[in-house]
């Protein structure tokens, strides 16, 4: 009966999205790497040895990236270049998108 309940991420789960943007920006060898990720596998091993917190990842086709979304909570363009926003998607998790130059993502943090 039970068996697709989740309970709610925190607030204070979701504030990794926003430190890892803000790590993002003062770390110019992290952008260099995220620059460079091509594949999910990469992107899996980098975020995970940042902030495992954040658990939810996937490679997001650019028009999906790009598509103006409903509510933005934050956004902007680190010094590579990488564009990047938060958005809350409705009934759904906050989301960290970001276009790099060879693959847009997406991350979130899930529910347990």
């Amino acid at each position: 009966m039970f068996r697709n309940f989740k309970v709610p991420v925190s607030t204070e789960s979701e504030a990794s999205l926003g430190r890892f943007v803000t790590r993002c920006q003062s770390d110019s060898s992290l952008q260099d790497t995220l620059s460079t990720i091509r594949e999910l596998e990469q992107l899996k091993t980098l975020i995970l040895g940042i902030d495992p917190t954040i658990t939810g990842l996937a490679l997001i086709p650019l028009s999906q990236a790009t598509r103006p979304a409903k509510i933005v909570v934050g956004s902007g363009i680190l010094s590579f270049g990488i564009q990047w926003r938060i958005l809350r998607c409705p009934g759904g998790p906050l989301v960290l998108q970001m276009i790099c130059d060879y693959v847009s993502f997406a991350l979130w943090v899930e529910g347990c």
